[in-house]
Formats: C-alpha cells, structure tokens, sequence
C-alpha cells in the first residue's frame, strides 16, 4: 500500500497562517480591552469636570452646559458595543445605537 506523504511545506505554511490570524485576533481584542480602560478613564474625568461645574459660581457659568448625560449615554453605548463584540451571544454583532456626539446644550435665559 502506498500512503501519500504530505508536503510538509504546505503543512509548516497552514500552521503558521493559523497562528498569525490567531496572533492577528488575540491583538485585536487587546487593543479593545485597552479602549474599555480609556473609556472608564473618559469617565472618570467627565465625573470630575461634572463636580467641578457644579461648585463654580452661577454668575460665571457660560450661556452654554456641557451635556454630561447624554455624554455618559454615549460612552455606556460604546462599552456596550465593544463588550458584545468581545463576548458575542450571537454569531453577528447587532446595531447598538447611534453616539450623538452632539454635548452642548442651551443654559435658561432667565436666572
């Protein structure tokens, strides 16, 4: 009986094709859990800009309030997006929202 070899070229070459995408992913969702950590550190700089909008004097506040709600929505909505990604319960991701971008937000003409 004559058993066919394989080409050991083409067996090296799927190996390390395999492990390069794995390489290729695994640094994927690295940079992705770095990009959960800046988001809480975004986070915590908008609770300290908060705090301090909060004690400053009313006479000197400008015409125009920084949306912190609608900021910290956005931000819940990009942690979302990036956890499912990172942990899926489907096999395609789903539309999770839209962020605003949009933070400022008219201050009352009257006082």
């Amino acid at each position: 009986m004559n058993i066919a070899m394989p080409d050991f070229r083409l067996v090296i070459g799927s190996i390390l094709l395999s492990l390069i995408s794995f390489v290729s992913i695994a640094g994927e969702l690295d940079e992705l859990a770095t990009t959960q950590r800046l988001l809480d550190q975004v986070q915590l700089s908008l609770d300290r800009a908060r705090t301090v909008a909060a004690q400053s004097d009313p006479n000197n506040r400008r015409r125009y309030l920084f949306d912190y709600k609608k900021a910290n929505e956005d931000l819940n909505t990009m942690r979302a997006g990036i956890d499912r990604y990172m942990q899926p319960s489907r096999a395609q991701p789903l539309d999770y929202g839209k962020v605003s971008g949009d933070y400022t937000r008219g201050r009352p003409l009257w006082r």
